[in-house]
């Protein structure tokens, strides 16, 4: 799982377990960051896209989006459209058209129409938290970030107007001083804050959120920071609170001390480190019913009693279904199946074939992925900043390689997903960026040795592309822009030439290189993606970089202005390629010229690796939100099967169109008497019909020379017109049918042909594509 929401709706089976769908994946945005409900029959929802709280792969969002039939079906309030992050959503407990949004890089914004317009009543770099007193809808609280400084702000006007707070926390320094905020239902006035400076202290004011006194001794925080910060308040004991940071703690006597009670991990049942919120079961009344979710990095925990709940018990997690894992990389071994792919805080994780769940390989972040297709038990993956590691048993488990690569460790010397690849003409043979290219020729070895064959050039790598055919051809893509090649890169140490030095030579934007794919059969066409929300983020060469054409398509038919993180070739059909974007997959068929706007997989996520595994036509896709996908991509194909036999007009004569899925296809039969009675016989089989075997010569029932080879398993019938019989039927968009084949053939009555009256046609395989 990863830290932002999707779009998700739960069913309960008792409390045994969850069983999660997805509501919507076409809404145009699905970075979730925060939800609200105002309670009825249906309920109204509003969801906040964006992530707002500083992490480095944060996406951006559209606005808010609302739902009037219980979260059924959203629509994107229209002046919120320009709101990036929406961090909180707050609703007035008494009047539901009064409604808060804590937005960064605006600050506050109120509406008092249900959200039909919205007004910015403070404004200030950031705000990462609103709240109204449950009690008191003229009292609100927020945190705003002025970039330096959080801060406490109050209203007593329902959030008409704010102030800053009086004493405490007047001025929290830097990002890491996010201030969570919660109020005590049980007692007028009261509300508590989780700092984040001195590492998630608790905070309190009496009065409304004006002035706040220090409740923990300094050095007895949770460890809350910037990026997990969670705080709730039981709403019938106002000294009960359970705080969120890496684990999750609880206090019984309103923040002085905190006892943690949490110890989970990557797929435990208790709840997984970095926690970003809790919510009461809605039945909660702190006695009989003490259930409360957490939500976390890892997905979605329950306890039935927060009071009891241990490191050691009383939790079980709730995300049976929910795929919402954010991936940075994935690779896949064709033969066997196996998948392994790294993830944002859940490791590096292994799916065998037809797993329903993953394994999980290696601990933490991970990040890009690579399996050795001569032995795939060796998996390669990472930690941050180029840590390498590798399982050598299919992924069971892990050990790190990364000894000997200088620059790994470091987010000054690498990014924090840095690229490596396995070199496609050599699996024991892998490639990592750092500052400097890192190279081993034997990553099998019990100890792998490792030398740079790539100096530093001021800007860390972040893409590595070497030609399939030539191990000599390596290319290499910058953070600033840069791009190089060599034509040595087998020797120890290569010759570099700058393809682009954001100088001269420049011809390519001097953004983020984000992927560099040369083409397996023309090691001089290259294709190189880059970042940034603009509208030239593909770039192809066919000279070996002398020069470059953008790629990107133009209007309705070409790639939206947005990042292309993950780009592939087709390993069979020349001129299909493929690009991840950040708001969806593409496809074009005619080498970029054009671009599909349909979208049959991970929908309006960001896709960050697009690869077929290896030896297959199966492409995979991870997405940073909506875990992994996988599709079979084959052109539709028909093929001739045996020959008709002669009737009064000629030998009739059986085509089709291709028969992709989603699409109608059209089948013809020509060379017919004009006013002619014709079948078209659609089959599943063609080795058998009614016992009987197939082929079956006709000559038994007058049809001289004629061979039946189709099992009529489907028959439509109709008069011909002009000599010409043509009938449609529509294939329904259902991947799981590619691949798959199926048969036609043609029955024409024609009295004057042969004592049996009638003639058959060609046979047809229609094979099912994209």
């Amino acid at each position: 799982m990863g830290g932002r929401g999707r779009w998700w709706g739960v069913a309960h089976d008792g409390w045994r377990r969850s069983t999660w769908s997805p509501i919507d994946d076409w809404l145009g945005n699905l970075a979730v960051c925060s939800l609200a409900l105002v309670p009825g029959t249906p309920p109204t929802i509003y969801a906040g896209t964006g992530e707002g709280f500083f992490n480095g792969d944060a996406l951006a969002g559209e606005g808010i989006f609302k739902s009037v039939d219980g979260g059924v079906t959203f629509t994107q309030l229209a002046a919120t459209a320009s709101f990036t992050h929406v961090n909180r959503i707050a609703v007035h407990p008494t009047n539901p058209a009064i409604l808060l949004a804590a937005v960064r890089n605006a600050g506050i914004y109120r509406s008092t129409n249900a959200g039909v317009s919205w007004s910015l009543v403070r404004s200030v770099s950031n705000s990462l938290q609103v709240a109204f007193d449950p009690n008191d809808g003229n009292r609100c609280v927020g945190d705003v970030y002025d970039g330096s400084l959080h801060r406490v702000v109050y209203s007593t006007n329902a959030g008409a107007s704010w102030t800053n707070a009086a004493t405490g926390l007047i001025g929290q320094s830097g990002i890491s001083g996010r201030i969570e905020l919660a109020y005590a239902r049980s007692t007028a006035n009261m509300v508590y804050a989780s700092c984040g400076t001195g590492g998630g202290l608790i905070w309190r004011s009496t009065d409304g959120g004006v002035n706040w006194t220090q409740r923990t001794a300094s050095g007895g925080g949770s460890g809350a920071a910037w990026y997990y910060n969670a705080l709730w308040v039981d709403p019938f004991d106002a000294n009960f609170l359970v705080t969120g940071a890496y684990h999750c703690y609880k206090s019984t006597n309103g923040g002085s001390t905190l006892t943690r009670i949490s110890n989970g991990y990557i797929n435990d049942n208790g709840p997984h480190p970095d926690v970003h919120g809790f919510v009461a079961d809605p039945g909660y009344n702190g006695t009989t019913n003490n259930k409360v979710w957490v939500v976390t990095d890892g997905g979605v925990y329950l306890t039935n009693n927060v009071k009891t709940a241990s490191t050691t018990s009383g939790w079980t997690r709730r995300d049976n279904r929910y795929r919402a894992s954010q991936f940075y990389g994935a690779a896949g071994h064709g033969a066997t199946g196996r998948i392994n792919g790294g993830t944002q805080d859940n490791g590096s994780l292994t799916l065998q074939n037809n797993a329903t769940s993953a394994q999980l390989t290696y601990g933490g972040d991970g990040g890009y992925a690579a399996i050795d297709w001569v032995n795939p038990n060796y998996i390669y993956g990472e930690y941050v900043y180029a840590e390498m590691h590798r399982s050598t048993n299919g992924g069971s488990s892990a050990s790190t390689i990364d000894a000997g690569i200088g620059d790994s460790g470091s987010g000054s010397t690498a990014n924090f997903i840095a690229p490596f690849i396995l070199d496609p003409n050599d699996p024991a043979r892998l490639l990592v960026g750092g500052a400097s290219l890192w190279r081993t020729s034997n990553a099998r070895a019990g100890t792998v040795a490792w030398s740079a064959i790539k100096g530093a050039v001021g800007a860390n790598i972040s893409a590595i592309a070497v030609a399939p055919g030539n191990a000599n051809v390596i290319w290499v893509g910058h953070n600033d822009g840069r791009v190089y090649q060599t034509a040595n890169g087998l020797a120890a140490a290569p010759t570099w030439s700058a393809v682009d030095a954001n100088g001269a030579p420049n011809p390519l934007p001097n953004r983020f290189v984000e992927r560099i794919v040369i083409d397996p059969a023309n090691a001089n066409r290259v294709w190189v993606a880059l970042g940034g929300f603009s509208p030239d983020n593909l770039w192809l060469t066919t000279n070996g970089g002398t020069s470059f054409v953008d790629r990107t398509g133009s209007g309705v038919t070409g790639l939206p202005n947005a990042p292309i993180h993950g780009l592939c070739l087709h390993p069979v059909l020349a001129g299909r390629v493929y690009a991840g974007t950040e708001v969806g997959m593409f496809a074009s068929e005619d080498d970029g010229l054009s671009w599909s706007t349909a979208n049959e997989g991970p929908a309006d996520t960001s896709v960050e690796e697009v690869v077929f595994m290896h030896g297959t036509t199966r492409l995979l896709v991870a997405t940073h939100g909506r875990g992994l996908w996988t599709i079979d991509v084959r052109e539709p194909t028909v093929t001739t099967l045996g020959a008709g036999c002669s009737g009064t007009a000629g030998v009739p004569a059986l085509t089709a169109t291709p028969p992709a899925i989603g699409t109608t296809v059209t089948a013809t039969i020509t060379s017919i008497p004009a006013n002619a009675f014709c079948f078209l016989i659609v089959g599943f089989d063609i080795t058998s019909w009614n016992g009987n075997p197939l082929p079956m010569a006709l000559d038994p029932l007058g049809m001289t020379g004629c061979v039946g080879r189709v099992r009529p398993d489907l028959t439509i019938g109709q008069l011909a017109v002009g000599g010409q019989f043509a009938t449609s039927f529509a294939l329904p968009a259902a991947p799981n049918t590619v691949g798959s084949a199926f048969w036609a053939q043609g029955l024409v009555v024609d009295a004057g042909a042969n004592p049996g009256g009638a003639t058959v046609s060609n046979a047809l395989v229609l094979t099912i594509g994209h």
